[in-house]
């Protein structure tokens, strides 16, 4: 049965407290931290890091993937791709299939879904690697939260998880959204309703929705547990927005590698992304308890605190969200 053979995660080792960020602009000071990327990290160093955690969770290496497929919403360059770049660092060889998904955090389970449907088909092996590293303006209430991190599956036959069901809910609402170069812009209020809308209703369009472990990316604290309340979802909630900050796609398969690396088997996880144009939910059924070498939470656990001004240097040197 087509499944997760091994997955990963990635969160940069500097964080800045949102505290201090709101001390240098005034306003209200949102909790919690968020992750800093070093100024030599970008979305490609972001997601090859993920990329080699999954790939050894799974007993793999990268000649063994057939496709890369990849997910962001901070890719610096008009014309470049991610797929191509994370394939060639990992060791895969030229005949590997690659994919960009791209444009909104619901990417992320864009590129899972479609690497699925080709290991059902042709494919052995599979990787789906999700990797951001978001920017917002300087005056906006974005920059406590615009985070960065990564994470990875290798896709297979079963032995992490198997898929058991998936759904969709397509709107043509933007609600976040971005002009090339610029910082991330939309309508907080409106955007969270339009949140709980399509993810409520990719969920509820499952066969069966019951699951012991939910995970919905937020862009914004609370956003996942209203979601979970909306479709009486009892489970346990994993998200590292507190921790991390808002991190795009990344932060889907972010989450989704914490909620796994809580799962035991027989338990089932339930992923509902959202981004522009709607949201997908992917049920995964837990078969075998394993642990990467460097669990998410550990991740969130080694950390070195940066001033406001250093984090804005390594934000500056990459160009805001190289």
């Amino acid at each position: 049965m087509t499944g997760i053979r091994g997955y990963g995660a990635y969160v940069p080792l500097y964080r800045v407290e949102r505290a201090d960020i709101a001390q240098q602009h005034g306003g209200y000071a949102g909790g919690g931290e968020t992750a800093v990327p070093a100024h030599d990290e970008n979305v490609v160093t972001l997601g090859v890091q993920a990329a080699k955690n999954a790939l050894a969770n799974a007993g793999a290496d990268g000649e063994a993937v057939d496709a890369v497929f990849t997910a962001t919403t901070s890719d610096p360059f008009d014309e470049r791709g991610v797929a191509a770049h994370v394939g060639h660092a990992l060791g895969a060889g030229t005949d590997v299939r690659t994919g960009d998904f791209q444009g909104s955090a619901r990417a992320a389970t864009d590129a899972v879904l479609a690497a699925r449907d080709a290991v059902a088909n042709d494919c052995e092996t599979a990787l789906v690697v999700a990797a951001d590293v978001l920017r917002a303006d300087p005056d906006s209430g974005e920059l406590q939260t615009a985070g960065a991190g990564a994470g990875a599956l290798v896709l297979g036959d079963e032995e992490v998880g198997a898929f058991a069901d998936a759904a969709s809910h397509t709107t043509g609402y933007v609600g976040r959204f971005k002009r090339d170069g610029s910082p991330v812009t939309g309508d907080g209020r409106f955007n969270r309703k339009n949140y709980l809308e399509a993810v409520t209703g990719a969920v509820e369009s499952l066969e069966d929705a019951d699951a012991d472990h939910g995970v919905f990316p937020e862009h914004d604290g609370g956003w996942g547990e209203r979601a979970a309340g909306a479709v009486d979802l009892d489970a346990d909630l994993h998200s590292t927005f507190d921790a991390v900050g808002y991190a795009g796609a990344g932060g889907v398969l972010l989450d989704l590698a914490a909620a796994l690396d809580e799962a035991s088997a027989g338990e089932r996880v339930l992923l509902a992304s959202y981004g522009p144009g709607g949201s997908d939910a992917v049920a995964v059924d837990v078969s075998e308890d394993t642990t990467p070498e460097m669990t998410v939470q550990e991740y969130l656990d080694s950390k070195e605190y940066v001033t406001y001004a250093k984090h804005l240097s390594f934000r500056e040197q990459l160009g805001g969200d190289a």
